[in-house]
């Protein structure tokens, strides 16, 4: 297994950091340029902005039409994409190490060099507003929309990261270059790679295509967030299920608790052997989903349930989902329960980490997060460590009835949620 010392990390001088990790068994090679911020960046006004010049990076540069940016990506055959998330936004490609140069200066150009053609910026804005529409027609997405905006209110974290239409309607060519010029600076960006490729290979495209950029310091404020409980249902008498989300606040990226609460979360409810799913599915019928998982920001994070139920399944969910968190609180995990989940967890997140593109992804998501670097023994021997008692201690500190929050999205006429129900 490859250890710690096969990452590679330079810092230019304007900033921008480069990291890097070898495989030489592999052919491929991916590599992304992420920013440094997200929709929880963002003031009320400009909501959604972040996504929306992610969108409109795409569509053309100093050098290259929109339709050129599709023709020269397809023709590279890689896998070009972007995304945007609460913390961060990335442009990351996977080709062939031959074509490595040509999909660098690619994606250096949409990044480095964008246009924001108004033409194109309103074609882009119709664009995301169907994306918007397509969220409000997925209710399993949606009802998270809304769980996290009850959440997280007057928070940037609690609003949407599409934005809306009526701040879409506010992205015009020059309030978009501001916003990009004080985002995009170097010392704001993070190059990460993983593959066939050597980091002095990648440091000399990088120095060409971002040596250029000149360090600015902007001055950005980032207010704490204040979590919420609350209970929000919302009527949507066209859905033939109802869908329900409880959660609470648990420990952030930067906690000691962050693999113990990993550990936890599998047990709820990680797998068909996990006890969200035998009890609450496989013993009671209730439900046809049912499972758990973690929303982490570097300052907080929350641990949150999803099941899809009937209406009139809705409150029996609830009661047989706060037995077990009550169980999980009342009761030590037995030694055999405990390790068949760490194991299960150890798994799953080495085999994710068996391709070029999640371990380039790891790189920058490690280096933006702690600007340090685990390698996958020293997750293992963290994930070993997590006793039963850090795990009943956690689920404690979580479960109190008083810190719960519930949304339930549905045919929700008649339903009547009380606080007592979650304790």
């Amino acid at each position: 297994m490859e250890t710690k010392s096969t990452i590679h990390k330079t810092q230019l001088e304007n900033g921008l950091v480069v990291v890097s990790e070898p495989m030489s068994h592999v052919r491929s090679v991916s590599f992304g340029v992420f920013l440094r911020e997200g929709s929880r960046h963002e003031s009320h006004d400009i909501n959604g902005i972040n996504h929306f010049i992610e969108h409109t990076l795409f569509k053309g540069t100093r050098r290259r039409t929109a339709v050129q940016i599709a023709d020269e990506s397809d023709a590279l055959g890689g896998y070009l994409d972007a995304f945007t998330a609460r913390e961060s936004v990335g442009f990351t490609n996977k080709v062939l190490d031959e074509h490595l140069p040509q999909a660098f200066e690619l994606i250096a150009d949409l990044v480095t060099a964008p246009t924001f053609d108004p033409t194109e910026l309103d074609k882009e804005r119709n664009v995301i507003l169907e994306e918007i529409k397509m969220v409000e027609d997925t209710p399993d997405d949606l009802v998270f929309e809304i769980f996290s905006e009850g959440f997280y209110p007057n928070h940037a974290l609690g609003r949407p990261i599409l934005g809306t239409p009526e701040t879409l309607a506010t992205f015009k060519s020059k309030r978009v270059r501001q916003y990009y010029e004080d985002a995009y600076r170097p010392e704001n960006l993070v190059i990460a790679a993983a593959g066939n490729i050597t980091h002095e290979a990648l440091l000399e495209l990088v120095n060409q295509h971002f040596g250029h950029l000149r360090s600015r310091q902007v001055a950005a404020s980032q207010p704490e967030p204040a979590p919420t409980p609350h209970i929000t249902l919302r009527h949507k008498s066209e859905l033939e299920q109802s869908h329900l989300v409880l959660g609470a606040v648990c420990p952030s990226l930067m906690s000691e608790d962050h693999y113990a609460v990993n550990v936890l979360c599998t047990i709820l409810g990680g797998g068909m052997s996990s006890r969200l799913f035998q009890s609450v599915r496989e013993d009671r019928g209730l439900v046809y989903t049912i499972l758990s998982s973690l929303t982490e920001y570097v300052d907080t994070g929350f641990l949150s349930i999803y099941a899809g139920a009937s209406s009139e399944n809705i409150e029996p969910t609830i009661t047989a989902t706060v037995a077990e968190l009550r169980r999980l609180k009342n009761e030590p995990i037995s030694a055999v329960e405990l390790q068949r989940n760490k194991d299960q967890l150890k798994t799953s997140l080495m085999l994710a980490l068996e391709s070029s593109s999640a371990r380039m992804n790891a790189l920058a998501s490690q280096e933006m997060t702690w600007g340090e670097f685990l390698s996958p023994d020293e997750v293992i021997e963290e994930i070993n460590a997590v006793t039963a008692e850090d795990v009943q201690r956690l689920a404690c500190e979580i479960f109190q009835p008083e810190a719960m929050a519930v949304t339930v999205l549905g045919d929700v006429d008649g339903l009547e949620l009380e606080r007592d129900q979650l304790g």
